[in-house]
């Protein structure tokens, strides 16, 4: 059972989706105003937020961005009516860990939320606890990360496929093997999230160290760790 908070302004979607992850015996917080649910979110813990995107006052991508200021490892959802690559992109971007397009199905809803939060539970047992490989440390445990000692805010899923590259450094891992590491094998993601996700990990790792560059890209294969 989780703690999930849902933010939405449709009521006809906020309502039966509050019924059917109550219905799988979650903790549901819902809201039809982000400006509250951001107020909620800085006094309260929660385990997995789910977003819709296009809302008055303050849009999802905008509710994200704040929600990450202190809450950075908070799994995130992202539901709405904007399909398009780019919109997805952009939430993953961001800091999403999935992305559900209405209108949806109970199934897909139900299998998506369970895959994200087992993504995030605290133990990853396939790997050591802690890997080192030069300014590069990685708490597998706690999926906290680290580059000559200055903190990396990763989400869960970019630390997964991090964890996944850095267990083998130099190794080449396809998309589909870094796509394994970091989804439930229920879930199929596109190559262009695999490399949104890349790109948003190089980012961040610039944003503590413009030189540090850790990820290599092998065209027409994969990603490899270049760390030496």
């Amino acid at each position: 059972m989780a703690k999930i908070v849902i933010v939405d302004d449709e009521h006809e979607i906020l309502e039966p989706l509050q019924e059917m992850l109550e219905g799988e015996n979650h903790t549901i917080r819902a809201f039809d105003d982000p400006i509250r649910a951001l107020d909620y979110f800085k006094t309260q813990n929660a385990d997995l937020a789910i977003l819709d995107i296009k809302m008055p006052g303050m849009d999802g991508y905008e509710l994200l961005r704040n929600i990450r200021a202190f809450k950075p490892n908070l799994p995130i959802i992202f539901l709405s009516s904007k399909q398009e690559e780019q919109d997805q992109i952009i939430g993953f971007t961001l800091g999403a860990d999935d992305f559900i397009g209405k209108p949806f199905s109970k199934h897909l809803l139900t299998l998506r939320v369970k895959s994200v939060l087992r993504r995030h539970e605290a133990a990853t047992p396939a790997f050591a606890e802690k890997i080192d490989v030069g300014p590069l440390s990685i708490d597998t445990a706690r999926h906290l990360v680290s580059w000559n000692g200055r903190d990396i805010q990763l989400t869960v899923t970019e630390c997964l496929m991090l964890i996944a590259l850095a267990d083998r450094p130099g190794t080449i891992k396809k998309r589909d093997q870094l796509m394994d590491a970091a989804y439930d094998g229920n879930v199929y993601v596109a190559d262009r999230t695999i490399d949104s996700h890349i790109r948003n990990i190089r980012h961040k790792f610039k944003e503590a160290d413009p030189a540090a560059d850790p990820i290599g890209t092998v065209h027409g294969l994969g990603y490899k760790l270049v760390i030496s």
